[in-house]
């Protein structure tokens, strides 16, 4: 059962690769992802090749039992930077990036100068006898350092993850989607943070040698099958960053455009109405008798924002003057009489547009 789904997982990796390989050429995320996948069909690839051949094969092939276990040292670097470049499709890989990989080169270069200077009989002689040295790293330092990867590697997107998330809560807007699927995002950090965890499980098992370990291998297996399976499949079918295209796709800077744009900021200003707290780009639009799309086209091509962002920032000009006119009026009330309803998202955009907290900037301006 376990090699069956081991040689399962080896050749559908192998086919997604070469379609990632494919798709790679204009996406920097599939290849990244196709890197990660012909590694581990390497790696499992060898190792069956070695269990498999038994004895009279690791003979003659000594050097293939373990030449292949430094590429374990790829493969959370490798998913790491998948999920970089599934963040932002502004990521790019730069070369400081390259020492992420120190540890698989240090070993590969050790492997395989002991090859060369020892040879494959003193592999042979020395990779399973107790206390060598080749033993010690073939059975646990490289195990241990994988391990570490999981705990680091997992922590850096986890903690990616909640800054995006905290990053998209103070940009919500109805006028323009997120740049990224969050929902998509927790399911590939998560579900990852769930397979290192379940491998943890594994290996404790092994090293105790508790008779559960084939029944909770097989389990870890499959999930590991499924979990990729759809990262794969999500990956070949569907572009990350769709809806942040579709958000660039701003009408051009033209008369007309300016046109409207004066339109609206002479509506708005006019009537005061960035002090309704209930308003909305569709209000805008029937006052005006035009299209909420090319409202909130022009809002984005010719003030580089949303139309949340756009209002709020005429709020908070009104806040700033209030809170200099009037030093002894609560802050609450100001916020009030500026068309928020609440203190968090008042003090948010205040902060985003000034840099300071409308405590502060009363301190600030007015020394009170």
């Amino acid at each position: 059962m376990e090699k069956t789904l081991h040689l399962l997982i080896m050749y559908t990796m192998l086919v997604l690769s070469l379609i990632l390989f494919h798709k790679g050429r204009k996406q920097p995320r599939s290849l990244m992802l196709a890197f990660y996948a012909l590694v581990e069909v390497i790696t499992n690839g060898i190792n069956s090749l070695t269990l498999s051949g038994g004895w009279a094969f690791f003979d003659k092939y000594a050097f293939l039992h373990f030449i292949y276990k430094p590429l374990y040292l790829l493969w959370v670097p490798l998913f790491y930077f998948y999920v970089k470049y599934s963040f932002s499709s502004a990521f790019y890989f730069k070369k400081k990036y390259l020492l992420h990989f120190v540890p698989f080169a240090a070993f590969a270069l050790f492997f395989l100068s002991i090859l060369i200077l020892k040879g494959n009989n003193y592999i042979w002689e020395n990779l399973y006898k107790q206390g060598s040295l080749l033993n010690y790293l073939n059975l646990y330092s490289i195990d241990i350092i994988v391990k570490t990867q999981y705990i680091v590697y997992n922590f850096l997107l986890i903690r990616q993850l909640l800054l995006t998330e905290k990053s998209l809560k103070s940009h919500q807007s109805t006028a323009t989607p997120p740049p990224v699927n969050i929902k998509w995002l927790r399911f590939i950090v998560y579900g990852y943070a769930s397979a290192c965890l379940g491998n943890f499980l594994v290996y404790i098992v092994a090293l105790l040698r508790l008779p559960i370990f084939f029944k909770l291998n097989v389990i870890s297996i499959s999930y590991f099958f499924l979990f990729f399976f759809a990262i794969f499949y999500d990956t070949i079918t569907r572009k990350p960053f769709e809806n942040h295209h579709k958000q660039k796709q701003t009408l051009p800077v033209t008369p007309k455009t300016k046109e409207l744009m004066d339109k609206v900021d002479k509506l708005v200003e006019s009537k005061k109405l960035y002090l309704e707290p209930d308003l909305s780009l569709h209000h805008i639009a029937m006052l005006l008798n035009e299209k909420e799309r090319e409202i909130s086209q022009a809002i984005n091509s010719l003030q580089n924002r949303n139309f949340k962002d756009y209002i709020n920032s005429l709020r908070i000009q009104h806040a700033c003057e209030l809170l200099n006119a009037k030093p002894q009026k609560p802050v609450y009330e100001i916020m009030y009489d500026s068309g928020f309803n609440t203190k968090g998202a008042f003090n948010l955009a205040f902060k985003k547009v000034t840099g300071k907290t409308p405590t502060e900037y009363r301190e600030s301006e007015t020394g009170n």
